[in-house]
């Protein structure tokens, strides 16, 4: 079944307390902490719940079943969750959505399984050296899980698992890539510099459009 946007907003308020937003669901956050290791980006949303993680968690479980069994209306929900959640992602971040909506079309399955389970953590604190879904993630922790979730096994911190991905640039870089600058991983969204992370300390999963630019490298953890 399809969820809106505006279903998974009105379940979290009616049944989950801590999915209740301080802000509108569109509207963008102010920064986090400026004395990051991690660059605010020009557009961020950092809180501490998201209700669009539980949508992204219906799509997840659509494609994993998708993947499974083949079933083609199973699929179709999914490509219908998938577009709804790359509108608002887009929308956050001042993107065109068409192009966002492409961009994930575009990747292969294991490449969109990795995003929609990175997606499924937004709202999740910072925790140093932690990798827990729904508990706390670090940089390299939100990675390692969300291409767990897709069968590949990364190396724990960033450095190597940037090291061990294949090499791509921005142009050959799809949704569900890891981008990476020294000191930083991020999964990326195919468009721009736009990419889910868990930037740092008092800081929570989020999409942002990195402030990094020239100096980020793009890679494939599938080789």
């Amino acid at each position: 079944m399809t969820i809106s946007v505006h279903q998974v907003r009105k379940r979290a308020r009616i049944g989950v307390a801590v999915l209740v937003a301080a802000t509108s669901f569109g509207a963008l956050a102010a920064s986090a902490s400026t004395a990051s290791a991690a660059p605010v980006g020009v557009h961020t949303v950092t809180r501490a719940a998201d209700p669009l993680a539980a949508l992204a968690g219906v799509a997840l479980d659509e494609l994993q079943t998708y993947i499974r069994t083949s079933q083609q209306s199973g699929f179709s929900n999914y490509a219908a969750n998938r577009g709804a959640i790359a509108t608002e992602v887009a929308n956050r971040l001042g993107i065109d959505p068409e192009r966002m909506r492409t961009a994930w079309t575009a990747a292969d399955q294991t490449h969109q399984v990795a995003l929609m389970a990175a997606l499924t953590q937004l709202g999740v604190p910072y925790r140093r050296n932690q990798s827990s879904a729904g508990v706390g993630f670090d940089c390299s922790g939100l990675t390692t899980y969300a291409w767990g979730v897709a069968g590949t096994t990364l190396p724990r911190q960033s450095g190597s698992q940037i090291r061990v991905a294949a090499p791509l640039n921005q142009q050959t870089a799809q949704a569900g890539d890891l981008a990476y600058y020294p000191g930083h991983v991020m999964i990326y969204l195919g468009v721009d510099n736009a990419v889910v992370d868990s930037p740092n300390s008092g800081s929570f999963v989020r999409v942002a459009v990195t402030a990094k630019r020239g100096n980020v490298r793009f890679g494939d953890p599938t080789g």
